[in-house]
Parts: C-alpha cells; structure tokens; sequence
C-alpha cells in the first residue's frame, strides 16, 4: 500500500508541473547587433559566446531564406566511446542529405558534443528546416531515431517540447528558440572532449537580399507594429462583446510556447479585418468541425518511418501525437 500510494504522488506530482518560465534566475541577456536576446544561464562555468554568435547567426540566414523555420531538438547516446568526431560527423552528413533530398528545402544543425559523468560522450543535436514544408517534429525525429539506430546501434532520448517555429522578423517567436538553443553553448560538460570538437554545425549561405549590417531577420519594427496592432483590435472587440470569453491560453502539447486556442485565434484574426466575418465564430460550426479534427490522426507514423527511412514525408501532420519520452538536459 505505501509503494502505490508513492507512485501516485508522483504521478500526481507531474501532472501539476508547471510551465518553464525564462526569469532572472535561469537566463542572461546576450548583446547580438542591436538587441538583447535571453540565453541559458548555466549553474557551474559560463557559455561559449563564440557559439552563441553562431547559432543566432545561423537563426538570421535560415530566416532569410524562409519566413517560417522550425527548429527541433533531440539528443544521441553512442553505444561505444569515440575519441574524435569522425562516427557522428558521418552520421550528421548522411542524416542532411536524406532531409534536403525528402523535404525539398534548406536543412542546418548544431551539435554539441559533452561528457559528463559517463564513460561515453553525448549529443545534443537540434535541426533547422523550412516550416512551410514541415510543420511537426514528430515523424522528423522518428527518423533520425532509426538512422542513428542503424548507424551505430545507439539510442537517444526525447526532449520534452522537441520544437518550435520561428518567423521572420518576430522578435517575440525567437525569444524561447534562442534561449534552448544557447544550453549548446554551455562550457561545463566539455570539458572531456579532449581533441574532439565541442560543437559541430553545416555552413549555409544567406540569400541574396539578406543584409548583414541589420538584424531585420530576427526583429522587423513593421512586424512587431502590426502584431501589436491586432492585439489591441482583438481587446477592444473582446471589451465590445456582451459575451465575454476568456483570454487564457492552454500550453502547447508539441511546441515551445503557449498559444491561444484555435476559436481565440480566429477572433483575433477576425477583429483585425476592415470587414465582418463574425458568422464565422459561431460556436455551432467550432463545434462540428472540431468532431472531425483528428479523424485523420496517423497513429502507427512512427513505425511507418523506422521501417522505410527513404519514404519521402512532405505531408504537414500537425495533429500528431507527442512523444511520451521525457528527458532531463544534464
């Protein structure tokens, strides 16, 4: 009885996990051109600035090439010590080809490679793609789970909220990417690496229109004006409604942010319009589609991708089931 009591505290203990909050306490503010962005605050050393440069770098050229990139995030456990980069280096040049080749776009990494406690180094591995051709991690990271199987009989471990999307411009949508992204900066946990690389990435070159000197691609004064502006068309309306709805957001199952709900999005979307469409927020029509939301769900997707790695997956799949893996960065 006192086992089964335990367990259920536990269990109880989860379910009220509260959401991670970016704060004083666990972040920093790193300088990039002309603004601030939070980064990871690491408890023992510092991070590498040379790194963070990088990846914010990188963050700009994705962006110049698509409006919309997604980011997503999963770590490697080799099954046998390596003392250069030469395995994983392998595997990440196999891996990007595969990808370029089935998504038909652009595809940019960062690894970082640490040892900690262990007899074998890990990865922390996160990809950039286009995400008007992938809008989901979950059959993306299914197939870098069965490459990396195959390819050195190694496992690897799901992160919580494996991904994000990121736009163009949109300060406010990079803010928690940057802030991940910056933990593959960390000094301490590298220290063993010896000769080895601490961190491995793919060039890209920006597109053609990108301008170096500004950082547009990450903050477009244009964007966060409108944005701002249909924030306060969807407040006023909300104030003008006889039925008041709520504004509270439920966390995102997949991503890395709290969104509103589908109907909060569609108001908000409405409000900012010159004309009325608010036949469309009927709550009569949100209910009836909402019935056949996951009637398409792929419930065996995972499989399907372990079993053919070189199928092509272009299809957008956002309702997809997230991972029940959890993982703790160490």
């Amino acid at each position: 009885m006192p086992e089964k009591a335990n367990k259920h505290n536990i269990n109880k203990t989860k379910s009220h996990k509260h959401p991670f909050c970016i704060n004083e306490h666990n972040s920093s503010l790193f300088a990039y051109k002309k603004h601030g962005y939070h980064v990871y605050k690491p408890k023992q050393n510092g991070l590498i600035k040379s790194i963070i440069n990088t990846i914010i770098s990188d963050y700009e050229i994705m962006l110049s090439h698509y409006s919309r990139v997604l980011v997503a995030r999963i770590d490697l456990h080799p099954s046998i010590y390596s003392a250069d980069n030469q395995v994983i280096e392998q595997f990440l040049k196999q891996l990007t080809t595969l990808l370029t080749n089935q998504y038909q776009c652009k595809v940019l990494y960062h690894c970082a490679r640490e040892q900690n406690t262990s007899n074998i180094e890990h990865y922390h591995l996160e990809f950039m793609l286009s995400a008007h051709k992938i809008n989901h991690s979950y059959r993306l990271l299914s197939l870098v789970k069965a490459m990396w199987e195959m390819h050195i009989n190694g496992t690897v471990s799901f992160v919580d909220n494996p991904f994000c999307i990121v736009y163009r411009g949109n300060k406010a949508s990079l803010k928690d990417a940057i802030y991940r992204s910056s933990y593959l900066a960390k000094e301490h946990t590298k220290e063993l690496n010896g000769k080895a690389r601490d961190f491995l990435r793919n060039k890209i070159k920006p597109a053609k229109e990108f301008e170096p000197t500004t950082d547009l691609m990450l903050v477009d004064p244009s964007i966060t004006f409108e944005k701002n502006r249909r924030k306060l068309a969807f407040q006023l309306d909300q104030k003008n409604d006889p039925q008041p709805r709520s504004q509270s957001s439920k966390p995102s199952k997949h991503g890395w942010f709290n969104i509103l709900s589908h109907a909060q999005q569609l108001r908000e979307c409405i409000a900012s319009r010159t004309t009325s469409l608010s036949q469309l927020t009927n709550n009569s029509h949100i209910e009836t589609r909402s019935r056949y939301r996951y009637k398409y769900t792929l419930n065996n997707e995972q499989a399907d991708v372990i079993t053919s790695c070189s199928r092509v997956l272009t299809e957008p799949a956002p309702h997809e089931p997230k991972s029940s893996h959890y993982f703790v960065d160490h």
